[in-house]
């Protein structure tokens, strides 16, 4: 797998983590368990590692521009999402350490209806991130999650935009 792809996806993964558990924050986010739709709007931006595109046929290379490209415009996602007890209990939720990288979070704000987190990451990759979460009631939230990461002298960006909104005690069969 290209640098390339493996630092979006590790990103998109990243946020779609960070989609799931900014929402369990403990314990001072006043947000009901059960189920909650998501809606997301994930935006990437400024350099991506680069990657060699030299064996590749004209007709490959045209094609991956083309996916790269699609990838820089903002691309929305509606989920739903369980949200547990103890996914509200957890505490260290907004990035895991990987081989060669080690981070660390500090809360800002962290009241019932606001929470404010940076994480920086040093090592291999060069990762800063702030996470802003408004709960305007314990059945809607609002978030934004803006990272910034270094890797072989770019710098990309992600931009997260989310929307959340309680649907019910009953989680059902989503996760």
């Amino acid at each position: 797998m290209s640098r390339r792809v493996r630092w979006v996806s590790s990103t998109g993964l990243l946020a779609a983590g960070l989609s799931v558990v900014v929402l369990a924050q403990a314990p001072a986010l006043d947000l009901r368990i059960g189920l909650w739709e998501l809606t997301s709007t994930i935006q990437l931006g400024g350099e991506m590692p680069s990657m060699n595109l030299g064996k590749m046929t004209p007709e490959q290379q045209a094609q991956m521009d083309a996916a790269m490209k699609a990838m820089m415009t903002p691309q929305t996602a509606v989920d739903k999402s369980c949200i547990t007890k103890e996914k509200l209990n957890q505490a260290d939720f907004l990035m895991k350490d990987e081989p060669g990288t080690t981070c660390k979070q500090v809360y800002t704000t962290n009241t019932r209806t606001t929470l404010d987190a940076s994480v920086t990451c040093t090592g291999d990759r060069q990762i800063t991130e702030k996470v802003h979460v408004d709960a305007s009631a314990p059945t809607a939230m609002k978030a934004t999650i803006k990272t910034s990461t270094t890797e072989d002298g770019k710098t990309s960006t992600l931009d997260v935009t989310m929307m959340g909104k309680w649907l019910g005690a009953d989680c059902g069969k989503t996760d």
